[in-house]
This record gives C-alpha cells, sequence and structure tokens, in this order.
C-alpha cells in the first residue's frame, strides 16, 4: 500500500510540475505579446530628432574622402557647381576644381545612395605647416575687424577654414522639394509654435555637410573655424542654431561676403533642438573615419615653444 501511495504522489507531483509549466510558458507568451499590445495602444511618441536622421541616412552616405578617387569626387562637384553652373571659376579641361590649399585640406562629401552621386562636399583647411596661412588670411587680411581676430593671431593647432562648400544644382532642387515628414506629421510639427526653422523646406544637405565640418573640427579639438560666406546665408543658419560671428566687413568676392568663424563646441551646444539628434547621428556615422584621421608633429612656430600637433590632411 505504501509502494502505491508513493507512485500516486509522484503521478500527482509530476502533473502539478507539468501544469506549473504550462503556465508559466502561457504567462511568458503573453507578456511577450505585451510591448506589442501597448505600442498599438500607447503609440511611440513623435521624435523629429529620428524622423530627420531616419529620413536622412535612408537617402545617404557620409564619406571623408581618403583616397584620391574619393578626393577627386569633391573636386568634380565643385568645378560642375562653381565652374559650369555658377561661372565662379575658370572651367578646365580636367573637369576638377583644386587648389593649392587642398594639399592640406580635409575633403568630405555626401554620397546619394540610390544613384551613387555626389549629393554634396565641404573641405576643411588646416594648418599642417608651419607659418602657412589660412585661405582667408592670405587673400582678405585686410578685411579683418581687428589683428587679434586673425587666424595667424590663434594657436595654429586651433584653428581651421571651412570651404568649398558645393551642392549640385539636382540636389539644392531634391532638398527644397522633399518631405522628410509624412503629412500626417507635417501637421503635427507645424502646429508646434517653438520649432525655429520650415521643416517643410529643410535643407538638410546643407545643414548635414556643416554638421560634418563640426564633427570633424571637434575630432581634432579645433577652437575656431573661419568661413567666408554670405551674410544671407550666415542669417538663415541662425534659425538651425548655427550661430557664425562676423570677424570682419564685407568683401566683393563673387558676390558680397563676409568673414565669420565659429566655435565648433559652441554649434554643437546651441543647436536647436530637433538637430542634436542628427549631429549625434552624423557624429556615430563617422566615428571610424575620425579615427583614421592621424596626428603629424610639424616644425616649431615663432610664438611657441613646442612642437604643434595638426593632423594630416585626410
Amino acid at each position: 500500500p505504501n509502494n502505491k501511495l508513493n507512485q500516486g504522489s509522484f503521478a500527482l507531483k509530476m502533473r502539478t510540475m507539468s501544469a506549473v509549466r504550462a503556465l508559466n510558458g502561457a504567462v511568458s507568451n503573453k507578456l511577450s505579446r505585451l510591448p506589442q499590445t501597448f505600442s498599438r495602444v500607447f503609440p511611440s511618441r513623435f521624435s523629429l530628432e529620428e524622423s530627420i536622421s531616419n529620413f536622412f541616412f535612408s537617402r545617404y552616405e557620409l564619406v571623408i574622402a581618403k583616397e584620391e578617387s574619393e578626393k577627386q569626387v569633391s573636386y568634380k562637384t565643385r568645378h560642375k557647381v562653381y565652374c559650369e553652373e555658377m561661372n565662379f571659376e575658370q572651367k578646365n579641361a580636367t573637369a576638377l576644381e583644386k587648389d593649392k590649399f587642398d594639399d592640406r585640406a580635409i575633403n568630405c562629401y555626401i554620397k546619394h545612395l540610390p544613384t551613387g552621386e555626389c549629393a554634396g562636399t565641404i573641405r576643411l583647411v588646416l594648418p599642417t605647416e608651419a607659418g602657412l596661412a589660412l585661405p582667408l588670411e592670405e587673400k582678405f587680411a585686410e578685411a579683418f575687424e581687428k589683428n587679434e581676430l586673425l587666424p595667424s593671431s590663434c594657436d595654429p593647432a586651433s584653428v581651421c577654414e571651412i570651404s568649398r562648400l558645393a551642392i549640385p544644382r539636382e540636389f539644392r532642387v531634391r532638398q527644397m522639394r522633399s518631405k522628410i515628414l509624412p503629412t500626417e506629421k507635417l501637421e503635427r510639427v507645424k502646429q508646434k509654435k517653438n520649432l525655429t526653422f520650415n521643416v517643410e523646406h529643410f535643407p538638410y544637405l546643407s545643414i548635414a555637410l556643416y554638421l560634418m565640418a563640426t564633427s570633424i573640427c571637434q575630432h581634432l579639438n579645433v577652437k575656431h573655424a573661419y568661413v567666408l560666406m554670405e551674410p544671407k546665408l550666415a542669417r538663415r543658419m541662425k534659425a538651425f542654431g548655427i550661430h557664425f560671428n562676423s570677424v570682419g566687413e564685407a568683401i566683393e568676392f563673387n558676390g558680397k561676403r563676409v568673414p565669420y568663424r565659429v566655435s565648433p563646441t559652441v554649434l554643437a551646444t546651441e543647436l536647436a533642438k530637433p538637430l542634436k539628434g542628427f549631429h549625434r547621428k552624423i557624429h556615430s556615422e563617422l566615428n571610424s573615419a575620425l579615427q583614421a584621421i592621424g596626428d603629424v608633429a610639424v616644425p616649431t612656430i615663432e610664438h611657441t615653444r613646442k612642437p604643434l600637433r595638426i593632423a594630416h590632411a585626410a
């Protein structure tokens, strides 16, 4: 009798354990479906930051030109824009727009994934050799308000010049016509009164190029980035939290131009809120390419007492 009792008790225990396992499985299955259920009942919060990044990186890729073939993509794009479309420079047989400053510059561009075409390019000119002035100072030093605002008045390791921003006509048109948000989300954004720029006509290529340059500057610990630009463009950039500070008088150079400078660190801090996430994504995407930009010691300049360490031109 005791043996039968033990067998019955064992069987009951086994059935109980089986029932518990089945119940646990059912509960786990239900719990695994909760996130989907909640997402239907409580849709995820709309994020303009994510929408901008998702739109851009589903269509474009960022490239820091390292190989000569990549640099020529930038030169060809510049020739197309500056020589063929705007007639700022003379056309040439090579169809490359290049100058002496490119030997000490980091060129980068945006690649359009569906076509492989260059959608825009920009460069950073670096003082990689002792005594070599940045283009802005070499050509227009007299336009600066004060001598202490000249790049040469700063630590050479802490300055650069951002120039040669060029976006081909078809992509200039595309960025003004593209809808980065579906109609429903666009209407919700329009209702917000705290947005400082028009999402419907968002120059995402121009912004991305400046933010690429900002990330490179941050990586190289650049304190002051100089740029020569149209005053109306500088005013327009303020809507995006990008404040270029005038350091000189207007000059005539392919139209009215003013010398400006900006702190990359301050720029990243003051960006309009929806663009902060876009900049973080850009910086993340550039991470491996940024790590490949090495350092090289350059000769001591008279007003310094130790060798400077300036980045290689990529």
